[in-house]
């Protein structure tokens, strides 16, 4: 493992990799914590280990908890635009010595599991069911007839010759 501080990590990763915000490194880390409490629970008492998709998972389940809607905008800011993205923070945290791998893993393994669209945004899209039960969409009535109707002729102004 690296003897440097992670933000030291980060900011020697950056000086030759741009693609993504210091923010995006950070929150990959906190992404491999939610998924070794989410996929450890079977495993040993301290799981030390996940595969892509479990890191995946955790990304997308701690991205919709503390962003919300704004996810796919958020990681975007920051650079990341899809999960092959997050393979490659995770592997260049493992070239640098910040996590490990095992001989097994592969950076194919953080190909499209699923789109960013389909994580972070169809999850927030109103469906026909809830335009349906929504008190907001009710049917509106049609104007009543005996509305007054606009009077014509004396009313309107005359030009004076």
């Amino acid at each position: 493992m690296s003897h440097l501080s992670f933000p030291d990590v980060v900011k020697k990763i950056q000086q030759t990799e741009k693609r993504f915000a210091t923010a995006a490194y950070d929150f990959v880390r906190r992404s491999l914590d939610q998924s070794l409490r989410k996929f450890g629970k079977n495993e040993q008492p301290k799981p030390s280990h996940v595969r892509g998709h479990q890191l995946l998972e955790g990304f997308r389940i701690l991205a919709l908890q503390e962003f919300g809607p704004l996810s796919k905008t958020v990681l975007n800011e920051w650079g990341i635009e899809n999960c092959a993205q997050v393979g490659d923070i995770v592997f260049q945290l493992v070239q640098h010595g910040v996590l490990g791998k095992s001989e097994t893993d592969r950076p194919e393994d953080f190909q499209e599991i699923w789109t960013f669209k389909e994580a972070f945004v169809i999850p927030f899209q109103p469906s026909m069911n809830s335009f349906k039960k929504s008190k907001a969409c009710r049917e509106v009535a049609p104007p009543s007839s005996n509305r007054r109707k606009r009077k014509t002729g004396s009313s309107s102004p005359t030009k004076k010759s």
